[in-house]
This record gives C-alpha cells, structure tokens and sequence, in this order.
C-alpha cells in the first residue's frame, strides 16, 4: 500500500491558493498564513520607505520607451501610425541585454532620462497581470489560465493592487495591505500605520487587520474646530472617555479618540518638515510634497517601514494621446524632479523606492487618435537601491500580429506584475519565506525562497 505523503504547511497553502476558485477561500487560508508568519521588527532596522505612483486610467507605455535602432522604430512607426513620435524627438537611451540597444524616452521626461543615465532609474517592459507563465499559443488555444475580466479598468486595476489576477472583485486584500500584517511588529512605535494614502481608500493598502492611514496635502483630516473651541473640545473629550456598560460603545468611544488624537500628532508632526525644494503646485506635485513632509517626520513619529499610494488618473486616451499624454508626463517629470531632489536634501535617496502601476498598457495599433484597452506595459522605478540605467523584462516587436500580440495589437506580458512586486517586497524587508503569502502566485513564475529577487532590479536587502 502507498504511504501517503505529508505536506508541509507552505506547501499546503501554496497548493491551495493556486487552486484558489473563491475569494472566501482565498482569504481563509491567507489569514491562516498571516497569523502563522508574522514578521519580528528587530530584523528590520533602518529606514525603508515604497512609493506606488499608479498611473489610473492605463498609460499607453510604448510612447513612453520607444526603440531607436532604425529597423526598429521603423516597425514602430507603420504599427503606431497616427500615435508614433518623431524620432528626432526622443531623448535617447542606451540598455544591453535587450533585442535593441537604443531606445528613445518620451520627450516630456528628461528628469526621468537623467535619473537613468546616473543609474537611478530603471524600466520593467511588457510587465502585466498572468496567473501562470503562458505563450501566445496557449493563450489561443485557452490552454492557461487568464485574469478575470481582462482589458477592463476596474478588474485590472483591482489584480494590480491584490496581485489575485483569478479573482474577481475586492476579495482577496491588497498585497501592500498583506506586507503590513505580516510586518504588523516593524513599527511597534509608531504613531500611524505602515500604510499611507494620499489618495483615499485603495485595495493595495487594505489588509486582514490593517487600513490606509489617509491623509492629504494638508495633513491628517481632523475634526472640524476641534483645538480651537474650548466648548466643542469640552464636550467631545466628555463623550470619548465615557464609561460605557455595551462593548461596542467602548471600543467605538476608545478607537475615535485614539483618531483625534493620532490626527493631531500626524499633523503637527508632518507641519514642522520644513521642504527645502519648491513643489509644482499640480496634483502629483502637491501629493509627492506631502509624502515628503511625512517622510520628513519619520522620527517624530517613530516609523521605520512606509509604503505610500499615490494614484494619478486620466491615462485612458481613446483620443488625442499624443497631447494629453505630453502634458500629463510632463507634469510627473517636474513632480518627480522635485522629489528626488527633496530625498537628496533630507539624505534618503537610498532608502525611497517609487515604482509606476496602471490597469494596463494599450494597443499598439491606434483607432485614429488613441489608443485602446490592451495588456502588457513599460514602467519605471526610481531609487538609489535601483540598478539602474538599464531596461528589464523582455522589449517585446511592436508589430501587429507580431510573437506577443493576442489581437488588436495587445501584448501578452512575457513578466508577471508578481515579480515586479517581489523586487519591492524583498527590498522592503519582507523574507522570502514570506513572498507566497504576499504573492501567492508568485511560485508559478519563480522559487521565491532561492530567488527572491527574480529580476534583479533592486539591490538585495542582506540584513534579513
């Protein structure tokens, strides 16, 4: 009789989760993982800090990475037609290891060109949503599994943020929501949470037990004329530290003054950074100023690991791309500017990592003055910790019907947003024994515990 085999419980989880057919499955067994697994904050000193700038809407990314190399952009030319930039235009770039060694940036983008050419910057190409490594072929002859409600916004852009690309909806928590539980002891002083919303509630920071601290360009939301009305003060300070006989007021009652209390603390600390740089007064300009008040009062208030989500929408060109994109890219190149050189003058531009997310890229192939809904995409990390000046991934042909295109000039991702994240997670201080239980697909595409950084894009963190 066959002895029957026992699994361990990693092997058991990650079985399971690839299997996973219901987001309350899903999460029951992540719970699992997440109570067992907690990470010690005493293996994580230092300061650490992830910026996710999520381009909303889906960036047409191969206007922003163009290749130079005469054939090349030739082929890019006939496909983009209407949407293709002139040559001339590009500011140039030079990456190894890809089928082009020249490239061109889209001309809006210098402070980003300049970041590369110091070794700052770096893009992933055609990187997208896959729940297990699928070519063309198997795509067609639907022999892998696809993500759910593919090429929509509000799908895409939820797998993005959960990396559950099976699962539809806001089942699954959000994986930068999962670093924080398992993390839940790294800022055991700290006055706010890990995570930190600039732009309201978001999956990517909602976990099991934790949620987004939410702030704005002015600070922490408070309540209104408290601090200034003795009489409002009186009366709300008398509610909050009533003795209440029903639990829930209790618990309600101890959690709202524990809010009043850490909005003033968040506010008053993040209120003395004093910014040396001079912030464009636009949306993203505004929105990385604030990051870098709070990442200026990281002492005050007794943080050591931040992730920030920063999402910046109207990418959604169906029209006029070519004048929308230059404005919106230029607006993040002065933001971007301004916020590097803010991290030089507080000394952290090696402990701040911001990486570009989007529902996904767009077609090729343009519908007269835009561009549609499509898969695979470019995007850039900037950091010190980046090894940068180079291109990773694979630069797919930018031809219609060409190896990676599923139809209309959509482009199967030949690299998995899971390893993407990894690169960020394993920077960040999250251990390898632990990246299934942020990416539980991850293993379909690399060992996460041998390779924990499977691309290679980021310094490794030897200290865990």
């Amino acid at each position: 009789m066959k002895k029957s085999r026992q699994f361990s419980r990693r092997e058991f989880i990650v079985r399971n989760c690839a299997a996973v057919g219901t987001a309350s499955l899903f999460s029951s067994l992540l719970s699992l993982r997440l109570t067992a697994g907690a990470v010690s904050g005493s293996s994580l000193p230092g300061y650490k800090a992830l910026v996710c700038l999520f381009l909303a809407g889906g960036n047409d990314s191969f206007n922003m990475l163009v290749p130079r190399q005469l054939a090349a952009y030739d082929e890019y030319k006939r496909t983009r037609s209407t949407l293709a930039l002139p040559v001339d235009n590009l500011l140039p770039l030079e990456s190894a290891g890809q089928p082009y060694s020249e490239f061109g940036l889209h001309p809006s983008l210098t402070a980003l060109k300049s970041l590369y050419d110091q070794g700052n910057a770096a893009f992933l190409s055609n990187v997208g949503t896959l729940i297990e490594p699928t070519t063309l072929q198997q795509y067609k002859n639907k022999e892998t599994k696809r993500p759910v409600g593919l090429f929509s916004h509000s799908d895409e852009q939820v797998h993005w943020q959960t990396m559950v690309p099976q699962v539809r909806g806001a089942g699954p928590k959000g994986w930068a929501g999962r670093m924080a539980d398992c993390m839940h002891q790294a800022n055991e002083t700290g006055t706010i949470g890990m995570n930190v919303s600039l732009s309201g509630t978001n999956v990517l920071q909602t976990g099991r037990d934790t949620v987004p601290y939410i702030t704005g360009t002015n600070g922490a939301v408070q309540l209104k004329g408290y601090g200034f009305d003795p009489a409002l003060d009186m009366a709300v300070d008398t509610a909050l530290s009533n003795h209440y006989r029903n639990l829930y007021q209790k618990t309600l009652a101890q959690n709202n003054r524990k809010s009043v209390d850490t909005a003033i603390a968040f506010t008053e600390a993040t209120s003395d950074v004093q910014l040396t740089e001079t912030f464009p007064s636009t949306y993203t300009g505004s929105r990385l100023a604030a990051i870098a008040r709070v990442l200026g009062a990281r002492g005050t208030l007794g943080m050591n690991r931040q992730i920030f989500f920063l999402k910046k929408g109207g990418w959604d060109h169906h029209k006029e791309v070519l004048i929308k994109q230059s404005d919106m890219f230029t607006e993040l190149n002065d933001a971007i500017e301004s916020f590097w050189k803010e991290l030089g003058h507080m000394g952290l531009q090696d402990d701040v990592v911001l990486f570009t997310a989007s529902d996904f890229g767009r077609t090729l192939t343009s519908n007269g003055l835009g561009s549609d809904h499509a898969w695979g995409g470019n995007h850039f990390v900037i950091g010190g910790p980046v090894r940068g000046g180079k291109i990773y991934g694979q630069y797919p042909v930018l031809k219609s019907g060409g190896p990676n295109d599923v139809g209309r000039g959509r482009l199967l991702p030949t690299t998995s947003v899971d390893a993407y994240g990894a690169e960020m997670a394993s920077w960040f201080g999250v251990p390898s024994s632990e990246l299934t239980t942020v990416f539980p697909n991850a293993a379909n595409f690399f060992d996460p515990v041998s390779t924990p950084h499977p691309l290679g894009m980021l310094e490794p963190n030897l200290l865990i």
